[in-house]
């Protein structure tokens, strides 16, 4: 990940989730990034031997030059090609193959909650149900591109706290590569009475993230969870976040 490139295509997105860190951002003109400026990112990456891209922010297969981007980041070499989506697109096979044929190894899942609750996180009914049909559209990828990288992303709120062990227990089922936790309130972006609505106490949560973390079958890792507030047991779980050298994610 040191080698890595991740470029923020834009703020547009289908859902509007309770604890996204965009906020009015979403509101913006919803025109992406100019693709001379995406492919001058991708061509500077490949000339310091980058050998990891993602493509994120908003929802990223909103972009119409997603394929060409994939497809150009293969042609100059990287290695390791995903994207960061809330997986809505994915729920058609005849797409998902398309996106892997172009150079996509692999992607980053955006799921919050087992079935409503998920819904009720993201603003939109049946997205769940989306979601689980594009897991098992991967699942099938998976037997035939097995080095195919699955991650899934998951924000800790108030409202999935008590489902979240569920929720993990379900991702078990499919071949998964990591699976990440986030305590997103911290971030700046948030006001204090932002922050307060998003915050989860550990003292209510420690038994359930006990519970979530001894699910087999799973590589859960924890983001933004401060080691004081977690058992010494699970801070092999805890990872920092990832920076990038690119001035589009600004660090």
């Amino acid at each position: 990940m040191s080698k890595g490139v991740e470029i923020f295509l834009w703020y547009s997105c289908h859902l509007k989730c309770k604890f996204c860190f965009q906020k009015d951002l979403r509101e913006k003109d919803p025109l992406f990034i100019s693709k001379n400026i995406v492919e001058k990112i991708i061509l500077d990456g490949a000339r310091d031997k980058k050998t990891f891209i993602v493509f994120s922010w908003g929802e990223a297969t909103l972009d119409k030059n997603l394929l060409w981007y994939i497809s150009l980041a293969k042609k100059h070499w990287y290695i390791d090609i995903r994207v960061h989506t809330n997986w809505l697109t994915f729920s058609s096979k005849q797409k998902l193959g398309l996106y892997i044929d172009n150079g996509m190894t692999g992607v980053v899942i955006s799921i919050h909650g087992y079935k409503q609750v998920h819904d009720a996180l993201v603003g939109m009914d049946w997205a769940f149900e989306k979601v689980s049909q594009a897991l098992r559209n991967i699942y099938e990828i998976k037997k035939k591109f097995p080095g195919f990288v699955i991650d899934t992303n998951t924000a800790l709120h108030p409202l999935n706290q008590d489902n979240l062990f569920v929720l993990f227990k379900f991702l078990s089922y499919f071949p998964i590569t990591r699976s990440q936790l986030v305590q997103v309130y911290s971030l700046s972006l948030f006001s204090h009475q932002e922050k307060e609505a998003l915050y989860v106490k550990y003292e209510d949560f420690g038994k359930s993230l006990e519970k979530i973390l001894a699910v087999k079958n799973i590589n859960i890792v924890l983001e933004n969870f401060p080691f004081c507030k977690v058992s010494q047991k699970y801070w092999g779980n805890i990872e920092r976040r990832q920076r990038y050298n690119n001035v589009s994610y600004g660090n």
